[in-house]
């Protein structure tokens, strides 16, 4: 079985897909655009071929790079790390199916109805799935209230171009809400402006196949980064919530979304939990699920090729931790005193699954190390007849 990572480097769930895929006996390709460094996924050793692919403006040549790499390669099925790839991949499924890849998507249109933030929260209102507060940027009340803004739908790609990532934001104040409103719309986007609601971050993670869910991990994170409205930096997995598990199964069918998705919510004390998001490709705390016993990426391989994988679900208690994002983290929080939070970032690194740093695989780590180091300038030769400075 033979798999291709597409990307844009330096991805994290790209990188622990590899890994997994490659556990369970794929050969695994990552395609990336140029760039500095070689990145994460194709500098580690469970990367059989690296390939390089345009950038995705204009997506009709990164769609054609990509066919011509599944073709060549043999690949079996295609995989989209972020989303813009994930979009792009799958409105072009019929071109990589012409090469023999399989784009492990369900419908198109169901794609991206998931995709957009407003079409998911009437979805899982309709599922019974608690849903955060949403605001008109002009009923903010004042210049002190934090509230969440994101772009719930964002322009789609065609062929002269793909869409630009609009990364969820905190926003403080009246005023900067409108400003961050004005820049999503700006990229194209439709700005949605949410309640701030406070509790723990909480994700459900599943494969869907065509009989319901085979693989699933949930997990509760423990430290974010960012602040407020961030990903894991730490997290250990849990017991599966049975009604929780219930309620988004039920939203997975009623979007007919197919393979892997990541359902994030947050649950407040003594109140629901509320969905947030939901990623239907690889995310970044991914190597926290395989490492507790459920490989969802080779899973989804699995149900890409119509086959029925034995069920799995992540046995709980296991650790995680995005080492970098953990100590700045605790460089801005200094929870206990900077010294204290410090000491425990450090002292729950050992027996944690990171998402980048491994011993058997040394390879990502080490870019990410050289990438961080400024290349130094080449010095320019003197011209004939001129002195040396």
């Amino acid at each position: 079985m033979r798999a291709l990572i597409v990307e844009q480097g330096w991805s994290r769930g790209a990188l622990a897909a590899a890994r997994a895929l490659h556990a369970a006996g794929w050969t695994v390709g990552v395609a990336a655009p140029d760039g500095p460094g070689r990145g994460l996924a194709v500098s580690s050793r469970a990367c059989s071929a690296a390939h390089r692919v345009p950038a995705l403006h204009p997506a009709g040549a990164f769609v054609e790079a990509v066919a011509a790499i599944a073709r060549a390669g043999s690949y079996d099925v295609v995989f989209g790390a972020g989303e813009a790839e994930v979009t792009a991949l799958s409105a072009a499924r019929d071109v990589l199916a012409a090469a023999g890849a399989v784009v492990p998507h369900g419908p198109h249109e169901q794609l991206l109805r998931a995709m957009d933030k407003a079409e998911l929260s009437r979805a899982a209102a309709a599922a019974g799935i608690a849903v955060p507060d949403v605001l008109d940027p002009a009923d903010v009340p004042d210049e002190r209230t934090s509230c969440v803004v994101k772009a719930h739908r964002h322009a789609l790609p065609d062929v002269a171009g793909s869409p630009p990532r609009i990364d969820t934001t905190v926003v403080t104040g009246r005023s900067a809400v409108a400003r961050r409103v004005a820049e999503i719309r700006a990229l194209g986007g439709e700005a949605e402006v949410q309640v701030l609601h406070p509790g723990t971050l909480i994700a459900y993670a599943a494969v869907r196949g065509p009989r319901g869910v085979v693989a699933e991990s949930m997990q509760r994170a423990e430290r974010i980064w960012p602040p407020l409205a961030g990903a894991s930096a730490r997290a250990v997995t849990v017991e599966v919530d049975a009604d929780l598990a219930a309620r988004a199964q039920e939203l997975l069918a009623s979007l007919e979304l197919v393979g892997l998705a990541e359902l994030q919510y947050v649950a407040e004390p003594g109140g629901p939990a509320r969905l947030i998001d939901l990623n239907a490709r690889f995310y970044g705390s991914l190597s926290l699920a395989v490492a507790a016993g459920a490989n969802l990426p080779a899973a989804w391989g699995e149900v890409a090729l119509g086959r029925e994988p034995r069920p799995v679900r992540a046995r709980a208690g296991v650790r995680y931790q995005w080492g970098s994002a953990d100590v700045r983290r605790a460089l801005a929080e200094r929870r206990g005193g900077l010294v204290r939070d410090l000491a425990g970032t450090l002292a729950g690194a050992p027996g944690a699954r990171h998402s980048v740093a491994s011993l058997r695989d040394p390879g990502p780590a080490l870019a990410r190390l050289r990438a961080a180091v400024p290349a130094r300038p080449r010095p320019v030769p003197a011209t004939a007849g001129a002195p040396a400075l």
